[in-house]
């Protein structure tokens, strides 16, 4: 089965991607390594790394990584001992040291090889070529994010100006409120397709519809990042169905921000959430959420607003989950391969496929 697809610039001409891409195990494994390896990825937050010895651990595609902080300096190292290929760290925590769990390799913060119990015997051993591999890793306001490839471009590069777009909304100054994760039987790109654009909202979500006013919705690609613009609806009499209210906030629109290729920032009211999305096989993929805020409540399980905020977000999101996963079984429909694109509704879809096409060809 060839994995290979035309893809053409002119979304008003383009095909959608072939069905097979969406449930092929062989499609996943070459994404694995020519997007996901290559790509900066959202792993963790800054607050799991700000004093000395704290340190975490995350996975990006098959790759186990460690972000820890060895005095002043944020590193981050493949969490794998060069003895057997033991973890050096599991969950988070802070220790001194990175200890693998096989046995007993202890490496410093630093990465550096300081202990080796039982080697005394063996011949041309040299600890000092046995460092833990590094691993890229910056921040951007709260967030931690690592590059598995040595060459690849700084992250301040691939987010060219989005941090000055995002600055109204004072997203460096938001510290974490909560976090849930859902495990959704569809290939991640189909979740990433829904995301990317608007214009499933006014069937999909009849609760949303009614806070955006999706007549001036509008999508903004950029090179390797894209924004949605959403302005929230004005509330007339104080209606008590409606989520947000544009009166309360100096930025009266919801963002939704996508970086290549599956981190997303919903960002409104003071408030943002992050999501990322996780292959865990061609029909399964993980999303993670992640809430951040200005001014965070004292406990967000018990804060009546954050309480209702979260309410309608799952409502959101349930409703995500629900069509997408309707997507991913018809995906292997004998009737359907490739679809077209709305010109004016899915250029943000379709902006993710070329970058995607580009990566994979």
């Amino acid at each position: 089965m060839p994995l290979a697809f035309p893809f053409d610039p002119d979304i008003a001409r383009a095909a959608t991607l072939p069905a097979r891409l969406y449930h092929d195990p062989v499609y996943l494994e070459l994404e694995m390594e020519r997007v996901f390896a290559h790509s900066w990825q959202l792993v963790g937050r800054m607050e799991q790394v700000m004093e000395p010895g704290q340190y975490f651990t995350a996975d990006v595609g098959a790759n186990s990584v460690v972000v820890v902080r060895d005095g002043g300096q944020l590193r981050a190292f493949y969490n794998v001992c060069l003895h057997r290929a033991g973890p050096v760290a599991t969950g988070c925590g802070k220790r001194h040291t990175l200890q693998c769990r096989y046995h007993g390799w202890t490496y410093g913060l630093d990465g550096a090889l300081q202990r080796t119990p039982g080697m005394e015997g063996t011949s041309q051993f040299r600890p000092e070529e046995m460092r833990l591999v590094p691993v890229a890793v910056t921040t951007w306001g709260p967030l931690v994010f690592v590059n598995l490839d040595g060459k690849a471009p700084p992250l301040a590069e691939v987010l060219e100006d989005l941090p000055a777009r995002m600055a109204p909304f004072h997203c460096e100054r938001m510290r974490f409120v909560t976090s849930r994760s859902w495990e959704i039987a569809c290939n991640w790109k189909v979740y990433v397709d829904n995301y990317l654009e608007g214009y499933h909202v006014p069937v999909v979500h009849p609760g949303l519809n009614k806070e955006l006013d999706m007549d001036r919705y509008r999508v903004e690609p950029h090179r390797w990042y894209s924004l949605q613009h959403a302005p929230l609806r004005p509330v007339h009499g104080g209606n008590p169905d409606r989520q947000y209210d544009p009166a309360t906030t100096d930025v009266p629109e919801a963002v939704y921000a996508w970086l290549f290729p599956n981190t997303m920032l919903n960002v409104y009211l003071g408030q943002m959430q992050t999501n990322v999305v996780i292959p865990l096989g061609p029909d399964r993929c993980r999303v993670v959420f992640d809430w951040y805020a200005v001014d965070p409540p004292a406990d967000a399980a018990t804060d009546p607003a954050w309480l209702k905020l979260m309410a309608f977000s799952t409502e959101v999101q349930d409703e995500d989950i629900a069509i997408c996963e309707v997507v991913q079984r018809n995906l292997r429909s004998r009737i359907y391969d490739r679809g077209r694109y709305s010109a004016e509704h899915e250029t943000g879809v379709h902006h993710f496929h070329s970058l995607l096409h580009e990566a994979m060809t």
